[in-house]
């Protein structure tokens, strides 16, 4: 062999060898101010007058490597009330059948309201509650954690255990606890094609507060979507129980997306040992339209009605809500 040709070719087909191996990496960073301006008007007080909304910076990065990946993903946000918070900040890894994701997180949505830019739920306070199967859906604090493990065994069917710890935003109110490890639980499954998926969960939540008291609830789920005519549809059906005080809670729900605009209702019944069941309807729409055909700038219409009824105070409740919206993403 020519010493010389093989000197030549031999750095070439190293390179050619290592770039086989070669980590495909991305990176991204970007950034979103949202700003709401409401009107309330609720049958208790009076007409009253809101502003808030946050700029929110997201940083995401990928590395894959011989069929396998690390990603992970952080966003801030800077609240208009001079605030500073975390939505999300997770790691995930793994490989196309499976992953393993840990951080702050929101978990599969078991019960999605669609183009949901204000949703307010008279009653709250006496009586009258919504289940949407979210105890254990995730975003844990300070004091908490998460895990969740994803198996896709096809391309139509995938899997999803979600745990958490702690956390009084999460796990139970003001009575969050990070000494009792998983102390909730959340299984779902997953069935989708190009028009139509289903998905099915269910949550636990249990642990003590102290000697005598106990945190015990428990629910499941299940919703659908249809992509109908350009349209997607949601359909969606929960029941929670706590069992520290035997109360039953049963949510259903039903929304339309179309283009820019949204249209939903959300009914649910509390059983809560009461003379009378509580009950809560919520109806809400919203429109956006572009600003000036500016790409990535819109504002947002919406509107949300709900009436309670048969509350533990013997009355009912009514709640109106008026939102407009500024998105713009830079």
């Amino acid at each position: 062999m020519n010493n010389k040709y093989f000197m030549k070719t031999l750095p070439l087909a190293v390179s050619l060898a290592l770039g086989i191996s070669q980590a495909h990496a991305e990176f991204g960073i970007g950034a979103n101010i949202e700003l709401d301006t409401d009107i309330i008007d609720s049958k208790d007080g009076d007409t009253t007058f809101e502003q808030g909304g946050r700029i929110e910076v997201n940083v995401t990065g990928k590395t894959e490597l011989n069929g396998y990946f690390v990603e992970g993903k952080g966003s801030g946000l800077l609240k208009k009330s001079g605030d500073a918070a975390t939505d999300d900040m997770w790691v995930k890894f793994g490989n196309d059948t499976w992953d393993v994701q840990a951080g702050r997180f929101e978990a599969v949505n078991l019960f999605p309201l669609g183009k949901d830019t204000v949703v307010a739920h008279a009653g709250s306070g006496k009586g009258a509650f919504v289940y949407e199967a979210n105890m254990v859906r995730g975003r844990a604090g300070d004091d908490g954690g998460q895990f969740a493990l994803h198996v896709r065994p096809g391309s139509n069917l995938s899997f999803e255990l979600a745990t958490i710890w702690g956390d009084a935003s999460t796990a139970g109110g003001s009575d969050g606890d990070d000494t009792t490890s998983f102390s909730g639980y959340r299984p779902s499954v997953t069935y989708a094609t190009d028009s139509f998926s289903i998905t099915a969960g269910y949550e636990s939540l249990s642990y003590d507060i102290d000697a005598t008291t106990e945190v015990d609830k428990s629910g499941f789920a299940l919703t659908g979507n249809l992509n109908v005519g350009g349209a997607s549809i949601n359909l969606n059906a929960a029941r929670g129980e706590d069992d520290s005080n035997d109360n039953t809670i049963t949510s259903l729900g039903a929304n339309v997306t179309y283009g820019n605009f949204g249209l939903g209702l959300v009914h649910s019944v509390s059983d809560i040992n009461a003379d009378e069941d509580p009950t809560v309807s919520t109806l809400y729409v919203a429109y956006t339209l572009p600003l000036f055909n500016i790409e990535n700038a819109s504002i947002t219409f919406a509107g949300s009605t709900s009436k309670a009824d048969d509350l533990t105070d013997g009355g009912d409740d009514d709640l109106n809500k008026i939102r407009t919206r500024i998105n713009y993403t830079f």
